[in-house]
């Protein structure tokens, strides 16, 4: 399985000897692409589709946080592994609440690296594994129980369930692939319905849907009443939610955004925030505006930054923090990629 990587560092020689460090070890490491900074690291990304980035942290104008947290609003599944000279925990506590799993520094240690590429690379296989496994089921015996889950038929759906675990108790299946079928089931029964998963862990708690989890189920029939309650709640959750359906949720969403662009919101944020999947979100909010979600917030902030540059006297730096960036270098070429001019010659001109 071949593993698509892009680097990004502004220091040439650490780009370099990475790529011939990758390449040297295993065939499967394919070097895509480099980058010298967070901008041209984003544009490459998108372009690109990498796996996995291996990013520095702090680099010239865009970091690689910042970076991350952009690429992210288009490149779900894509890994990240920081890399860093410097001991900053609150580089490591953003990074951390982006999702980054993985953090090494500068030397890098060799076999720690590659380490962390095959864990990457081995929670890929255990997620196709398990959705192979779905296959254990046909549609015709998973129909019932997304139907008894809608029309709230408790008794049809725990014997739906009950037929479903007959199947499983039949199989020499793990523990931990019994676990992971059972979470399957319930995340299948709710896929046409994107506002589900999230609306059931915020109702539960966090993250009940996940395999974390899921993990302290030990015996069948735990996981047996685990998926029927789960199933049960979710059609409870999805019937009081009959009405989404006339919500305009863009307009919702775009309107949450105005008021909150100043912030550090991402596409996550405004996903949890409406209880709906951040895929389907992203999907919806493109098809309803000809845009994506990164795109209309940063359009958002460029048009606010006009505003200020014309009408106030505040400093460049104090407008980059009020239209929501950290990074000035990284607000200016964005103001220039979006204005075609610098925001002092945009300021002058005006």
């Amino acid at each position: 399985m071949d593993i698509r990587i892009l680097i990004v560092d502004d220091e040439p020689e650490i780009v370099e000897g990475l790529g011939m460090l990758l390449t040297s070890r295993s065939a499967d490491y394919k070097v895509i692409g480099t980058a010298r900074d967070g901008l041209e690291g984003f544009d490459r990304a998108i372009e690109l589709h990498p796996d996995i980035v291996i990013t520095d942290i702090r680099m010239p104008q865009a970091s690689g946080l910042d970076m991350i947290r952009d690429i992210q609003a288009y490149e779900a599944r894509t890994e990240f592994i920081l890399i860093s000279g410097y001991a900053d925990f609150e580089y490591a506590k953003r990074a951390m609440e982006y999702g980054v799993q993985f953090f090494l520094t500068k030397p890098i240690d060799e076999e720690e690296l590659f380490r962390d590429i095959e864990k990457i690379r081995s929670k890929w296989t255990r997620e196709e594994e398990f959705a192979e496994l779905s296959d254990l089921f046909s549609e015709e015996q998973l129909r019932p129980r997304e139907e008894a889950m809608m029309l709230q038929d408790r008794q049809t759906l725990r014997e739906t369930v009950m037929s479903l675990f007959e199947v499983l108790r039949s199989q020499p299946l793990s523990p931990e692939n019994l676990r992971m079928i059972c979470l399957n089931l319930v995340l299948y029964g709710t896929r046409k319905y994107p506002y589900a998963s999230l609306r059931i862990n915020n109702y539960l708690g966090k993250n009940v849907l996940s395999s974390r989890s899921v993990s302290r189920l030990a015996s069948p029939d735990e996981l047996e009443n685990w998926t029927f309650n789960l199933l049960a709640g979710a059609g409870e959750i999805l019937e009081n939610d009959s009405v989404q359906g006339k919500r305009d949720l863009i307009a919702e969403a775009r309107a949450y955004i105005q008021d909150n662009y100043a912030k550090n919101i991402t596409l996550n944020d405004i996903a949890a925030q409406f209880y709906v999947n951040p895929f389907y979100f992203s999907q919806l909010f493109k098809k309803k505006t000809g845009v994506t979600y990164q795109k209309y917030l940063t359009g958002l902030r460029m048009k606010r930054a006009e505003v200020l540059l014309r009408e106030t006297d505040l400093k460049v730096y104090e407008i980059c923090e009020k239209v929501g960036y950290t990074d000035t270098n990284y607000f200016s070429k964005l103001f220039e990629r979006s204005t075609g001019k610098k925001p002092s010659a945009y300021r002058s001109e005006h």
